[in-house]
This record gives C-alpha cells, structure tokens and sequence, in this order.
C-alpha cells in the first residue's frame, strides 16, 4: 500500500508527499525493530529469572550435601586420629567395639557430586550470557572450578580406598565387621572383635590411618572453601531475585 503510494507521488513529482511518505516507512521499521528488541528483552528476562529461581534451588541442594560430607569427613578424621592415639599405648583404653567402629571407618567415603544440572543448561545452551550480573556469574565459575578440584581429590581417595584401604582391612581385620549396618549384612558367626588389638600398634596401621586422616582432612578443608563459594552464589541468586520482584 505505502509503495503504490509512493509511485503515485513520485509520478505527480509531489516531492512533500513523497518525502512523507519515506518517513512513514522509516519510523514504520524503527517501531517494528523496537518493539521486536523489546519483546526479545522481555523473553530474556523472564528465562533468566526462570533460571536464577532453579540455579537457587540447585544451590540450597548442594549446600545441604556439601554441609553433610564435611560434618562425615571430620567423624572420620577423629576416628583416624583416635586410632592413632590408641596405637601408641601399651594397650587400648576403650572398648573394643568403638576401636571396631573406628576401625569401620577406614573405608568409609562419602561420594561428593557437585552438580548443577541448570548451571550445565546455562553452559551448554549458550544462556549464561542471558544472565545480567557479572558478579554472579563470577561467582557462579568460581565455585565450579572450586568443585572440580573437590571430585579430582575425591577420585584420589576413591583409588586410594580400592588400592590401599580393603585390602589392608581384608588383610588384617574381619571385612564383613567393618561395613556399615546400614548395608545389611549381619556381622559373620565366630567373627574375633580382637583382631583389632593386633593390627593396632604396627606400624602398617599406623601408616594406613594417617594417609586415611590426611586425605579425608585434605577433603574436608576443600568442601568447606567450595562451601563458602556456595553460600556466597546462593546470597548473590537472592539478591538478584528480590531485585526483580
């Protein structure tokens, strides 16, 4: 319709009508790409704060598991250190059931998956630039990077458990007695709860439960960092969700 009316005033040479019309056309386009801009700014929007309300959950999550694997990581620290502090004795001061229980310990780990599965969607989807603040986004690769190096440790121990830590216990104290009750194995008939005595005071033990205490030391101290991280991304999600209410 505007072009036809266009060929008609440039026909009749009616410039003024014509210099109108071009900017209808050009003010027609600027409305169109603003509205279009805007309507796309609006999308945005409301995808990231669709991803800051999951990112948050994803986060009270992981501070919750995170909190849980530390507090596990020092009972088994001070069960290590406890060990340590009985084998140096002539003979062990405490009920054999608790040396058994710390004894358990030595092959107890807990696994420490830091996942995210929207902080992966943001990633992998090329949205994370949807998301407005730098500072949480910093954050956001700072903790990630902070977990990495959390699971390459943890790996550690794991190769540490499968390499070292069963087969001393196979070796030298009653496997079976060692599980935890949770799995449901009932303790083996004719099971010698004094194997213990005799594996305490060498020097194998010893050795075994100071590697067992400086991983699992080592672990603890990474978690609370990465955990300092978490609370700090978890802060930044709620600021910018009251931001926006």
């Amino acid at each position: 319709m505007i072009l036809r009316h266009i060929t008609e005033h440039v026909k009749a040479q009616n410039w003024v009508a014509v210099g109108i019309d071009f900017v209808i056309v050009v003010v027609g386009v600027f409305v169109g790409i603003q509205v279009s801009n805007w309507n796309e700014e609006l999308s945005d929007a409301r995808r990231e704060t669709i991803y800051l309300i999951e990112l948050r959950e994803d986060f009270r999550q992981i501070i919750s598991e995170l909190d849980q694997d530390a507090a596990q990581y020092e009972r088994i620290a001070n069960a290590m250190t406890l060990l340590l502090d009985q084998s140096r004795k002539p003979a062990p001061d405490i009920p054999l059931a608790e040396l058994n229980a710390a004894a358990g310990m030595i092959i107890l780990m807990e696994g420490t998956p830091i996942r995210s599965d929207t902080y992966e969607n943001l990633t992998g989807s090329g949205d994370l630039s949807i998301i407005e603040s730098r500072a949480l986004k910093r954050a956001l690769t700072s903790f990630f990077g902070r977990a990495g190096i959390v699971e390459l440790v943890a790996d550690t121990h794991e190769m540490q458990l499968v390499g070292l830590f069963q087969p001393f216990i196979v070796s030298h104290l009653d496997y079976a007695l060692t599980l935890p009750k949770s799995r449901g194995l009932p303790p083996p008939e004719g099971f010698d709860p004094e194997l213990i005595v005799t594996a305490l005071p060498t020097q194998e033990f010893r050795n075994v439960a100071a590697v067992k205490w400086d991983i699992v030391t080592d672990l603890r101290n990474m978690i609370m960092i990465a955990l300092d991280d978490a609370r700090v991304v978890d802060t930044l999600l709620t600021q910018e969700l009251e931001r926006r209410q």
